[in-house]
């Protein structure tokens, strides 16, 4: 084959259609025709004498070639970004991306730390975050279109992605801060039975798994509004509305002086924070040190950046993750 073939102006395209799922959206996002996409790809396959993606009307996934193909095409990509960065002693922002994803619960009371102690250590990478649902953002990391998320929630049974539990999230009862709450500490859930609850709406997958929970302890609330934000369900709780459960996350302290805090009493259904990767490719070596960011909040993490960064990343990995200048002379 001729060696022009796997220069970095075909491996931007053959990770623009492994990123995208489609070869359509990586024409719009390349600004090419689809026709051209599909012709450059069959070219690449034929110069490489392998098939790369199998293709079908929902899409394209990689065959076990286009898998090899893709960790060497990630590390290209990424070794001629910190090679720009290291000769032009430069760093301006977004000179490197990490596309992180993660669920609204997470989004909104978690990430905003975890960013901040992120971007202290390297403040070079910008972070572009996708915030959906669990079986979204599963279905991205699988395709290789986010090298990572932060999910709350349940995993297919046959997950195509690699997982590491973080912590266990804890829920609370919540109710306005007066009679006849106050001076509780511990109800069941079946205190919950025929109380007026604020709930999320019936699209929300928390808002599902509440309901199960709540059939398996054959607990019936009488819901008497449905919200679409832990925000304003705390609103509505403090004005009087009614009671609901919440994950302790979403609570602050200045919040318990309008809110009253009951801890759940027995078992209940647990959900769990997991990180999650793709299984057929190494870790992205900018998520990797996102992960190494948070090993001392999740000593659990440890393991995981261990074992990467012994693997075939490691001097990729300490190449995007140092902040020091190059110094070699200039003219």
């Amino acid at each position: 084959m001729s060696p022009s073939l796997l220069l970095p102006s075909w491996l931007k395209l053959f990770l623009a259609v492994v990123e995208q799922g489609s070869f359509n959206k990586a024409a719009e996002m390349l600004l090419l025709s689809q026709p051209a996409v599909s012709q450059k790809i069959r070219q690449l396959e034929g110069g490489l004498g392998v098939r790369l993606f199998h293709r079908s009307p929902e899409g394209v996934r990689l065959t076990p070639a286009g898998q090899v193909l893709l960790r060497y095409a990630q590390a290209v990509r990424w070794l001629l970004l910190a090679a720009e960065r290291q000769v032009t002693a430069a760093e301006p922002p977004g000179e490197l991306r990490l596309a992180l994803g993660a669920t609204p619960g997470i989004s909104t009371y978690c990430l905003p730390a975890w960013l901040h102690r992120f971007h202290q250590r390297h403040p070079h990478v910008l972070v572009h975050l996708r915030t959906a649902i669990p079986p979204r953002l599963v279905e991205q990391v699988a395709r290789h279109a986010l090298p990572l998320a932060l999910i709350e929630g349940e995993l297919p049974g046959e997950t195509e992605v690699a997982y590491e539990v973080l912590r266990e999230t804890r829920f609370v009862i919540v109710t306005p801060a007066r009679e006849p709450w106050l001076g509780q500490q511990r109800l069941p859930l079946q205190a919950l039975d025929g109380q007026p609850f604020v709930a999320r709406t019936q699209e929300s997958q928390t808002r599902r798994w509440l309901d199960r929970l709540l059939r398996q302890a054959r607990v019936r609330p009488r819901i008497v509004a449905e919200l679409d934000s832990p925000e304003a369900i705390k609103e509505a709780v403090a004005q009087g509305m009614g009671i609901t459960l919440l994950p302790v996350c979403a609570l602050s302290p200045e919040e318990t002086q309008e809110l009253h805090l009951i801890e759940v009493d027995g078992e209940v259904p647990r959900r769990y924070l997991k990180a999650i990767w793709a299984k057929d490719v190494p870790l992205h070596p900018l998520a990797l040190a996102f992960l190494e960011s948070l090993q001392e909040e999740f000593p659990i993490l440890q393991r995981v950046v261990q074992q990467t960064r012994h693997s075939e990343w490691q001097v990729l990995y300490e190449l995007l993750t140092q902040n020091t200048p190059f110094s070699g002379a200039r003219e």
